[in-house]
């Protein structure tokens, strides 16, 4: 799951706890060398291979994307900008900008993205973005800065795909033509890859070419050290500037003034949370039991308790705000009464119920909140704490009662919704459906928000799906928490967006300046 949310573009965080007021007018200094702790190392040095998750992150500093998405989930223009779409929906011409040099000096051109493309779309290569191009019946050239993709059928949201470096990274033609690479290809993004030591330490450079934000600092170190603590460790004793994933306890000393010197980031809505029911089997099987959870839960407690103070209430996958979030959904309220007479109507005597929990502390922290709130309306619910991999495995077989979750969620909605509630084929194998929801109606709805191209019917359709979701509970939307990047006072003009990536569209490190 992919979660494209909002927060606040102000320099000053949530909780006043960002760089002091007169930092914001001060004029950004160049030079010098940004050291970042990441939570975990680069796996691979192909572009196109493995383009999610931290290789994701750490790839876009040197690549980018045709296009871009913004802080409320619409597409912008990137290397690409601008773009006509033929009335039919399948052919997409795209002009793309002009100027572009790759890391290596060389400009960028419609010839090195079809090669990015049909190097994607080669399943033999095992390119992470071969799935996003399955639609793609054909890519031409017809001159050196425009693009155009031929497609199998209409796809509302093809643009999307476009717009994360997950589907493709604009590269140099034939640049992938070693068997084993000892470096990374050159990009066109604002930073250019030196050195890298595995498990040590990532070094990159100032592209001065740069079409866009040309960095301020003209180095940039990244130390993977996957524990929080030393992460903060290192952070207080200066050995690092900036950090990515600060723990919520350490955040929450930041806003009281106990840690001194060190400001914070906040990415507000960066993780979705949601109670997962296994529909199929018992007990929740029944409607109306799942419906009598959904009133008996208290979100803001639940996320107050959990995650220090930190996080919002949700009804939908999607925060307010976000492009595709739909207002005046009806759904369940937190009513004790209405939770104790559902319970009566399903039969309910007082049964276990088993809520299995993946281990951490705020994991566990919010499934014992669950466990105390349904225990207020006689629900009698026990903790299976288990392994993150065991964890995965259960959700993935079906091999669970109800449990919590979460994630992220993609900028458009047909790969936000549909994977979760079409019907799955396999019910032990729910690589995408995990509540084994199955409903003829829904999957009607998700396939008409596959192809509709009018963004008005379309949001009209997923009005219908979010509806739906609230009423039919196969899960149920706790809220939003976020995460964070903590950094020394002296780190300036550093932003990140809803799923804290180190560089989006219009922000991130190559803002970043020190004042020191």
């Amino acid at each position: 799951m992919k979660l494209m949310a909002i927060f606040a573009l102000a320099l000053i965080g949530l909780f006043g706890s960002m760089a002091p007021a007169d930092a914001a007018t001060a004029a950004p200094k160049r030079g010098g060398t940004l050291t970042v702790a990441t939570r975990r190392d680069l796996s691979h040095l192909n572009p196109l291979i493995r383009t999610q998750s931290t290789d994701q992150s750490i790839r876009e500093l040197m690549y980018e994307s045709f296009l871009a998405i913004d802080l409320q989930g619409n597409v912008q223009p990137n290397l690409a900008e601008s773009w006509d779409i033929s009335s039919d929906g399948k052919t997409y011409t795209f002009r793309l900008r002009k100027g572009v040099k790759f890391h290596n000096g060389q400009e960028a051109t419609a010839e090195d993205a079809k090669y990015a493309i049909d190097y994607t779309m080669n399943p033999k290569n095992g390119a992470y973005g071969y799935s996003r191009f399955e639609i793609v019946e054909r890519v031409e050239v017809p001159d050196k800065h425009t693009l155009r993709f031929v497609l199998k059928k209409p796809s509302a949201g093809f643009l999307y795909s476009l717009a994360t470096i997950q589907s493709f990274s604009f590269i140099p033609k034939d640049s992938l033509q070693e068997k084993k690479l000892t470096g990374f290809v050159p990009g066109t993004g604002p930073f250019k890859f030196s050195d890298w030591k595995s498990a040590q330490q990532i070094v990159f450079e100032r592209h001065g070419d740069y079409w866009g934000q040309k960095t301020f600092v003209d180095w940039l170190v990244l130390r993977p050290i996957p524990q929080e603590t030393v992460r903060m460790t290192a952070l207080r004793a200066g050995d690092v500037d900036l950090v990515e994933a600060a723990p919520y306890e350490w955040v929450r000393q930041i806003v009281e003034g106990k840690l001194k010197g060190i400001s914070f980031f906040e990415s507000a809505e960066a993780g979705f949370r949601v109670l997962m029911f296994n529909v199929p089997a018992a007990p929740f099987n029944n409607k109306k039991l799942r419906q009598a959870v959904a009133h008996a839960l208290n979100k803001q407690e639940i996320l107050q308790a959990a995650y220090f103070g930190f996080g919002k209430p949700g009804d939908q996958r999607y925060p307010k705000g976000h492009v595709w979030y739909i207002e005046n959904i009806q759904s369940a309220s937190y009513d004790l009464n209405r939770a104790r007479a559902l319970l009566k109507e399903a039969g309910y005597k007082g049964e276990t119920l088993e809520l299995t929990v993946r281990q951490g502390a705020d994991q566990e922290t919010e499934a014992a909140t669950i466990q105390a709130q349904l225990a207020k309306v006689g629900m009698n619910v026990k903790l299976n704490l288990v392994e993150a991999g065991a964890y995965t495995s259960k959700r993935l077989s079906g091999d669970y009662a109800f449990l919590p979750a979460g994630g992220s969620n993609d900028p458009d909605p047909s790969p936000t919704y549909g994977p979760e509630y079409v019907c799955g084929v396999d019910l032990k194998k729910r690589t995408g459906n995990s509540t084994g929801y199955c409903d003829k109606e829904m999957d009607a709805l998700i396939a008409r928000l596959e192809t509709e191209l009018n963004s008005e019917r379309r949001k009209e359709v997923l009005r219908q799906i979010v509806q739906k979701v609230a009423d039919d509970l196969p899960e149920m939307a706790i809220g939003f928490v976020p995460r964070f990047f903590a950094f020394r006072d002296y780190v300036k003009g550093f932003t990140s967006d809803s799923e804290g990536r180190y560089r989006w569209s219009r922000g991130g490190l190559n803002y970043a300046w020190l004042d020191k």
